[in-house]
């Protein structure tokens, strides 16, 4: 790290921190204020918006909501600052802020107990490494993922990983189910036999290589005119992504979006999905319809990332590392792909089924005193 870099990350510290705790003693913590708040998006999403409508019906709170997308642009780089002295106030000043990603200005903090932090995070399972996990994760002036007091994980055989990446003992790690997931338990639709056939396509976001990212997609598209059929294929690029290279003059059938909730509303209606380390493949799981892995820089991807798992052999999906050998794969094999291995994920991480994860995080939340204490 630059010790110009060094110097500003310690100047923010400074600053993110001496606003918290002037907020803190002016305004104090509201016992009945109840924050949602995402860099990643425009809106509640996912986690927040389930959890958010279980609070308003549920209960007698003062619900607040912070958004913010940060995209890594210019523009959105001079608005950081401001947008993250306002999610300082919210912090300061509310008795849960709950989260479902990094969150940057928390991790400056020297956070009292009566403002209690809850991470949702935005995906599922332990797939690729994340949080302080991470290869010199540890090392910075900011140390992230810090300050949570409990995390919500889906399964009980995640509460390893998230705590090593989150730094948080196990049993804060809360095996309650994803509230997101409860609008997959609710909604199943049975594709009509001459349906037009859909793909979709979510490759993983890489930290600041988003030409990475762009590549595979221009790699997948130039492949595309090789189906035999007529397919729909549906591109969805992370929210991080700077789509600095647009990409022009598509092909009719490709639809290129930005738009985490959307990728999530189309899932039903897909014959098939596509990604390479994004674990969306496994909310997919849940409608037992295909899943293909194009991985071109797989490699690389281990020394960068890494995985909690043996990648290839616990998904036990087909695998590419070529676009048209993916394309030659679903022309002649895709109509006799045996699911069991689909099946088999599906039964790893979707243990509750009942559509009740939002109401069972919220039981729980409800019982945690002013000092972030279960109370039962």
């Amino acid at each position: 790290m630059g010790d110009l870099k060094r110097l500003k990350l310690i100047f923010l510290k400074f600053i993110y921190n001496t606003s918290y705790q002037i907020c803190y003693y002016v305004f104090r913590p509201h016992p009945k204020r109840i924050t949602f708040a995402t860099m990643r998006n425009t809106q509640l999403v996912d986690n927040l918006k389930q959890l958010y409508e279980t609070f308003e019906k549920n209960g007698d709170y003062e619900l607040k909501v912070f958004c913010f997308h940060y995209d890594r642009s210019p523009k959105s780089r001079l608005l950081f600052f401001w947008y993250s002295l306002i999610s300082v106030y919210y912090i300061a000043t509310s008795h849960l802020f709950i989260i479902d990603d990094y969150f940057f200005p928390l991790y400056s903090l020297k956070k009292h107990r009566k403002n209690i932090v809850i991470q949702t995070w935005h995906a599922i399972g332990t797939l690729k490494k994340i949080g302080l996990s991470l290869p010199n994760a540890q090392n910075s002036v900011i140390k992230p993922h810090t300050n949570y007091d409990w995390v919500v994980v889906n399964t009980a055989a995640d509460r390893q990983a998230y705590a090593d990446a989150f730094d948080i003992n196990r049993d804060h790690v809360l095996p309650l189910g994803e509230p997101m997931l409860d609008v997959i338990a609710h909604t199943q639709i049975k594709l009509t036999p001459k349906h037009t056939k859909k793909i979709l396509y979510s490759p993983t976001y890489r930290q600041n290589d988003s030409k990475k990212v762009l590549a595979a997609v221009t790699a997948l598209i130039k492949a595309a005119p090789e189906l035999k059929e007529d397919w729909e294929i549906y591109i969805s690029i992370h929210p991080y992504v700077n789509m600095k290279e647009n990409l022009h003059n598509l092909p009719k059938n490709i639809h290129l979006f930005q738009d985490p909730a959307r990728v999530k509303a189309m899932m039903p209606t897909m014959d098939a999905f596509i990604t390479d380390y994004s674990s969306l493949l496994l909310n997919f799981s849940y409608f037992e319809r295909p899943i293909l892995l194009f991985t071109p820089d797989y490699q690389e991807y281990v020394q960068k990332q890494g995985f909690y798992v043996n990648y290839f052999e616990y998904l036990n999906a087909p695998f590419f590392q070529k676009a048209p050998e993916m394309m030659t794969f679903i022309n002649e094999k895709f109509s006799q792909i045996d699911l069991d291995y689909v099946r088999q994920l599906k039964h790893k991480n979707f243990p509750n089924q009942d559509g009740h994860n939002s109401d069972r995080v919220y039981q729980f939340l409800t019982s945690i005193n002013r000092y972030g204490e279960h109370k039962i």
